[in-house]
């Protein structure tokens, strides 16, 4: 069920990032995914070498997610998290004044 999982989650990595995904990392992707197709429909497959080339191909899908990162220039200022405020200053308390500081009567309820 991990290595239908993991063929199903690179397979969806290849197809969505089509062309960000370095064609030598791509070449190098495909045997292993091929192989892990075969040994699946095996009825007796060795589970060690199921195991292995599930590690294999993970660590090759990490890569994917490294080199499309990559591609993107590693930007993670691009836009706001989800549920951050525009208007407020990176660092700065949700609801403060822009600028940073707390406006009268704001204050945190730790409890």
């Amino acid at each position: 069920n991990n290595a239908e999982s993991l063929v199903y989650q690179t397979e969806k990595q290849l197809s969505d990032l089509g062309d960000k995904v370095p064609a030598d990392l791509k070449a190098s992707i495909e045997p292993k995914l091929q192989a892990l197709r075969e040994k699946m429909k095996e009825p007796d497959a060795d589970v060690e070498l199921l195991k292995s080339i599930s590690k294999d191909l993970q660590d090759e899908l990490m890569k994917i997610g490294q080199a499309a990162y990559a591609n993107t220039g590693g930007n993670s200022e691009a836009a706001p998290p989800p549920g951050a405020d525009a208007g407020t200053a990176p660092g700065a308390a949700p609801g403060a004044a822009p600028g940073g500081t707390k406006k009268p009567g704001d204050f945190i309820d730790v409890d």
